[in-house]
Order: structure tokens, then sequence, then C-alpha cells
């Protein structure tokens, strides 16, 4: 079709080149953005409340126009945060620098104008700029997280309530664009176009746009890396992709119509075709499952195949647009997962240990059975968040796990830690948790997950080992002071019995408790009691002779009794010289050697000790004469 010498396609570029410039898309995207403003909410983080400000401030729009006639819309954002954290002094403030891009797409709309279509802005559409070197901390990336999360929301409603205002009437562009292609200089005056459309003309122009959309269909399939499809109502294959003819092997004429039934494993022929009758009688979206044979190895694949019908105004089918993916390979790499993940999961059971995992950009927090049973709650009771965790650890240990998570995600450092969280009925159960984070390429954490471990019983066991042990100490050190007594026969003197075998440990020991009274009572004479030693060796010989050098250090005399015959011949046999230490034959002599050493007359106490004994029996002699003269009387 012409029109002023103009095809029907040059003259629709005219009206898009005329209509959709880049100022007229910058001037219509600066109005799609929110206008500056201040947002204010509530944010947790590791388990503090903090209040959260955000102040937007939108820049300038760049417009870039991309291929099929869309336009690339990056549009800067100042955003000062201020956060304000319970039991902190000072608000933490961050400045940031954010881009959020839109893509517009322009598309006919009735009755003449071109409605200017926004493609649903993902979280990836709002980019932040890089922040300087040694500025990024784990909590910088939460209120990233934030700061898109809230411009997301702020652009998506702008978006949903501007929808009537991203309509351009195209009659006045129209106008213009008849004049450029040489239309009567009298058409100025007439009637716009709108208004002149004719039955013959609206015919004329659907069919061409019809014959052009259907080239361009095919031409589109074609390009697609996938296996693309359409047929007629009927269900009859009209088109195949190249990439079906090389999968399969085969020419058009072979595929289309019902020759991809040949294709089909024999036991799906019948499901298969049922499927699709049934499609094709309810106009309802075809979608099944079947195995294909791929040419390169003659193997039956997996396939997942749907379709969509095309409808016209009238709501008829006239063409059904489908794809078929292989998905033998998909299948595969579940199975291989869910094989992987019942290995974990029996791992998990069997080692009693519970698996969490933490989406920080969402803070959403997953618990495995195992650890909802830990802690006596059910799923549907579940909080499902970091803060649902976090109230339920003990008080006196939340600062530990927030230290802990800290120096983990900015850090990177181990994170195991136990700590005690509160049951259902009120108690608290002891956990030993490891985890791992994962960083994305600007090293940001964005998911953790770990393993938690109830200790409880293992703790209690632990408090009545220990308990024991240290009752075993006590026994221990009293065995100890029994074994090695010392007792103080008079003034100035102390005598130790030595008992048993004499070892290193023990003569340490002894050393150690005869020094400390040595020092302790200031005495002048020590005596070692060997009486109770049966064998004598060398070592045992070595530790009597560094016991009374030590002793003599001190300043007093160390005197050894009670060696046995048997021990003199040891001493004699192993060539030991013993001739520095006083040797007494009994406890008795080294005690009266001690008191004569101090300058106690022992004679002087004896005698005076007789008389006193003469003089009670005297006095006795009286007391019996003096009962018996009454009775001679």
């Amino acid at each position: 079709m012409e029109n002023g010498g103009l095809t029907l396609e040059e003259f629709g570029r005219n009206i898009v080149d005329l209509v959709m410039t880049e100022d007229l898309i910058r001037r219509r995207a600066t109005a799609l953005v929110p206008a500056a403003r201040r947002e204010e909410r509530e944010l947790k983080v590791l388990g503090k409340v903090s209040r959260l400000t955000l102040d937007v401030e939108p820049g300038d729009a760049a417009v870039t126009r991309g291929t099929s006639g869309a336009f690339d819309v990056a549009i800067p954002h100042a955003l000062t945060v201020r956060v304000e954290t319970e039991g902190e002094a000072e608000a933490a403030v961050y400045k940031l620098g954010a881009t959020v891009a839109l893509r517009i797409t322009p598309r006919p709309a009735a009755p003449l104008g071109i409605f200017l279509d926004v493609a649903e802005p993902a979280a990836e559409s709002i980019l932040f700029a890089e922040p300087q070197a040694g500025a990024r901390d784990f909590l910088r990336a939460r209120i990233e997280e934030e700061a898109r999360r809230e411009l997301l929301r702020l652009v998506r409603d702008r978006l949903a309530d501007s929808r009537a205002e991203r309509t351009v009437d195209l009659e006045e562009p129209l106008a213009r664009a008849l004049e450029l292609a040489g239309a009567d200089p009298g058409a100025r005056d007439a009637p716009p176009p709108s208004r002149l459309r004719g039955a013959g003309a609206a015919a004329t122009l659907q069919g061409a746009l019809a014959s052009e959309m259907d080239a361009q269909l095919r031409a589109l399939g074609d390009a697609m890396p996938l296996q693309v499809w359409t047929a007629r109502p009927d269900g009859r294959v009209d088109f195949v992709n190249r990439v079906i003819l090389d999968y399969f092997d085969r020419t058009e004429a072979q595929i289309l119509g019902e020759g991809w039934l040949a294709m089909v494993h024999p036991d799906d022929v019948q499901r298969t075709v049922a499927a699709w009758t049934r499609s094709l009688e309810t106009g309802e979206p075809y979608h099944t499952e079947f195995r294909l044979r791929r040419a390169r190895d003659r193997t039956y694949r997996e396939h997942v195949v749907s379709a969509l019908p095309q409808r016209d105004r009238e709501g008829n089918i006239v063409r059904w647009i489908g794809g078929t993916t292989d998905v033998a390979d998909v299948r595969k790499a579940e199975a291989a997962l869910r094989q992987s993940e019942a290995r974990y999961r029996l791992f998990a059971e069997a080692s009693n240990e519970g698996i969490w995992f933490w989406d920080i950009r969402e803070d959403t927090v997953e618990w495995s059975d195992r650890l909802l049973e830990l802690v006596g709650v059910r799923r549907e009771t579940w909080g499902g968040s970091f803060a649902s965790f976090y109230d339920r650890v003990h008080p006196d240990d939340r600062d530990g796990i927030q230290a802990a998570l800290k120096a983990h995600l900015e850090e990177r450092r181990p994170f195991e830690i136990e700590y005690r969280i509160r049951h259902e009925d009120g108690s608290y159960r002891d956990v030993f948790t490891r985890g791992m984070a994962e960083w994305d390429d600007k090293g940001v954490p964005f998911q953790m997950a770990g393993g938690a471990m109830d200790i409880t019983e293992r703790k209690r066991q632990q408090a009545v080992l220990e308990e024991r042990l240290e009752i075993i100490e006590r026994q221990q050190e009293a065995i100890r002071a029994l074994s090695t007594p010392i007792i103080e026969v008079w003034k100035g003197v102390l005598t130790m019995p030595v008992l048993g075998v004499l070892d290193e440990q023990r003569s340490q020991q002894m050393m150690e408790v005869l020094l400390e009274a040595v020092a302790r009572t200031r005495c002048r004479h020590a005596i070692i009691d060997l009486t109770g030693v049966s064998a004598l060796d060398a070592a045992t010989a070595d530790h009597v002779l560094r016991l009374i050098d030590a002793v003599a250090m001190l300043g007093a005399q160390g005197i050894v009794v009670g060696i046995r015959p048997e021990v003199a011949q040891t001493v004699v046999s192993l060539g030991l010289d013993l001739s520095n230490i006083k040797t007494l034959s009994n406890l008795r002599e080294a005690l009266l050697f001690a008191m004569q050493s101090s300058g106690v007359s022992v004679k002087r106490r004896r005698r005076r000790r007789a008389r006193r004994e003469r003089a009670d029996d005297a006095d006795d002699a009286d007391d019996a004469e003096g009962t018996r003269a009454p009775r001679d009387g």
C-alpha cells in the first residue's frame, strides 16, 4: 500500500521518528518517577530495632534509543539514609548514589496514538554506585537493600498511577507526516486522519499488517534458539523453525501437518494426541510432556510442550503458537539434586543436626523440621525472620551472636558459636551452631546457611563430669595430705613419716609440704622417718638427699631415722654416700638428739621426774597408814 509515494512501513516509521524523540521520552520518563520526598520505616538489623529515614532526590534522566524501537532510560537518584539504632548514642548516616533503569517501548494505542509501555522494574534495575575503599560493611549492604526496596515500591506505585498519562496522541504528528509525504497543501484544513478512515482502507491496512506480522513471526521463530512452531486452528502444524529441523534432521515437508507424530515415542502418541485434541476443542492452552527422538544419537528424550491460541477481534482462534523444550538434562540434574538433598537430609537427621537458611536481603529464615522440633515450635507459628530467631536467644548470649555474625559477614571469620535458645515450654536449650555466608561479586553477603545441634545433654554431662573431677581432685588432695603428714613432736622439731614407694612426683610433693612447714614453724630439726620404706634404690636415695639439702637451705637440720637392715644393705651395695646425713635408729633417738642439740638437759628432767614419782609413792603410803590406825585402836 502506498500513500503519497510512501509504503505503509515507511509511513509508520516516519510517524514514530517524528513523535518518539529522545527528548519526549526524557520528559515523559521524568514525570514517571516520584519527586523528591522523605520516607521513614523501622528496620531490624541482627535483632536490634533501628529507625531508617530515607531522603530521595531524583536527577535528570539519560535516554538511549535501543533495539526494536525501545528506549533505555537511566534516572540517577541521590539518597541520604539515616539509621538510628536502639542502644547506640550516634546515628549512622549513609550517602548513596543509585540509578533507576527503565525500558520504555512505544506500542500502538486506539484510536490513534502510542502507549509508552514501561517494563516492570525488577530489583536489578536499581544500581548503586560503588562505595569508597574500606567503606563497605554489613550494615551498608542492608541499607542498600532497604533503599532498593523503597525505591522499587515508589517507582512501581508511580507507574501504576501514571498509566493514563502514558498515551501520546498522534493526530497532529500524523498530519505533519502527511504533509512531509507530499499531501495536498489544502489537506491541512481537512478533518484529522483518524476521522477519515474508510472500510476499504481499514481492510487493506489490516491485511498488510497481518502479512507483515506473519513474516516477522516466522523470522523471529528462525532466530530463536528454542524449538518454535505454529499450527492452524484445526491443529495441523504449518511452521517449524530451523532449530526443530536440525534437531530431528528432517525437512519441513516431513514435519508439517501431522508428520511430527513420527518422532514421538510410541508409548506417548495416544496421550499426546488426546491432550492436543482437548485444547483444540476447548481453546484452552496446550501443555503436556512427551518423549521425542533426537536424530543425533537416536535416543528418546523428555520434552515439555506448550502452545497458546492467537485470536482475532471476534475471539476466533486464527493460529496456535507453541514451543518445545528438551528437558532431559534438566530432569537428570533435578534427579541428582533430589538425591543429593535426600542424602544431606539423611545425614542431617542421622547426625541429629538441624538445618537453617537465611536470605539476608529478604530477611527470611527457613528452619528444618529437626530445628523446629528442637525449640518445640510448629512451622505455622514460626515467624520466619531473623527477629523470630533472635527473640528466642537468651538475653545474655545475644551480644555474642551479634559479634560473631558481624565478624563473619564483614571479615569472613569462621562462624561457630554456642548459645542458649528458648524452648516453647519456657526452658532454655544449649545449642552449638556453625554456618557459612555467600557473597556476591561486590563482596556483599546475600545469603547464609548452616546447622545447629542440641548440646544440652552433653553440657549437662560435662557439668556432672567436672563436678565429679572436682570431688576426685579434693579427695586426691586429702590423700596426698595423708601420704605426707607433718607432725610437730616438739617445739622446733618436725617429723615426716614416709610410707610406700618414693617416686619423682611424690618426692616433689613431700619437699613442697616439708619446706612450707619448716618455713612456717621456723623449726631447727626435721626428722624424716623411713620406717615405712621397705626398699631403697638409687633414685629414692637421691630424693632423700635432695630433701635434706633443701631443708638445710632453710636453716634446719635434717635427720633420717628408721633405716631397716635390708635398706642399709642396699645403700652399701649401691655405694651411696650418706656420711653427710645425720642418721639414727628410731624416732625416739632422733627426738633426744634434737632436744639435746637445742640445749635441753634430758638427765635433769629424768631426775626431776624420778623425785616426783618417789614423792607420789610416799603420799600413797601415808594415806594407807592413816586408813589402818583407827582399826588398831
